[in-house]
């Protein structure tokens, strides 16, 4: 089970850095926008005005609503165009995604953050495991795994109303810069459900409560 855990869950974090990475012109880093005042509409799990619903495969999120994103198994060539937009570089990086766009349930990015040098970016995989594996071993198994290739900040379970999940905040370099992702391992019977949210260093902090209040609109659809 570990070697397994092992494989997923580095995977996932470097489909984050991937999706990420990019060559703009550097400026000052985003501020996250403010979410009041906006008009798009808002689903029914929405943690506030302002939010929209991403659908992905077999899962749904709410993020911010300027976040773009959907489900790459069959919204993989919109979602390129829309990196593209940003910067070339960007697209380049779903190249390793349209090798097996099955693997990621969803994929979503905020525009806003390009100019930062990496682009803030969420993404969901699912993995199949036994009856009997719980949230502290898997997340005990994935922390000690990683931490040879990345920097482990946090490890703790936490309560997702219906769900179970753990928790691992993660640091790493991504070229030149510095990014730490979020990342929460979430029990669905015989299935977790891996969502991880990555940005830089110096966004982290101003995103977190976005972060935070994103995964508990987190859905396995029926």
């Amino acid at each position: 089970m570990t070697q397994q855990i092992r494989g997923m869950f580095v995977c996932l974090l470097l489909l984050s850095t991937i999706v990420g990475c990019g060559k703009t012109t550097p400026e000052a880093t985003t501020t996250p926008q403010s979410n009041q005042g906006r008009t798009t509409s808002q689903s029914q799990t929405a943690p506030q005005d302002g939010w929209k619903e991403i659908a992905g495969q077999g899962v749904t999120l709410s993020l911010p609503a300027n976040y773009e994103g959907g489900n790459p198994s069959t919204d993989i060539d919109e979602i390129t165009q829309k990196l593209k937009a940003i910067a070339p570089s960007y697209a380049q990086g779903m190249e390793v995604i349209k090798q097996n766009p099955e693997a990621i349930a969803l994929l979503a990015f905020d525009p806003q953050s390009g100019k930062s040098g990496f682009l803030t970016n969420v993404n969901i995989t699912k993995e199949d495991v036994p009856q009997d594996v719980t949230v502290e071993q898997y997340l005990k198994a994935a922390s000690q795994q990683i931490a040879n290739q990345y920097k482990v900040l946090e490890q703790k379970v936490v309560p997702l109303d219906q769900y179970q999940a753990g928790r691992i905040m993660a640091e790493a370099k991504a070229g030149e810069i510095t990014i730490k992702q979020l990342f929460y391992a979430v029990k669905n019977d015989t299935k977790f459900w891996l969502v991880m949210y990555s940005t830089t260093s110096a966004e982290f902090d101003q995103r977190l409560p976005n972060f935070e209040q994103s995964i508990r609109t987190f859905k396995v659809s029926q």
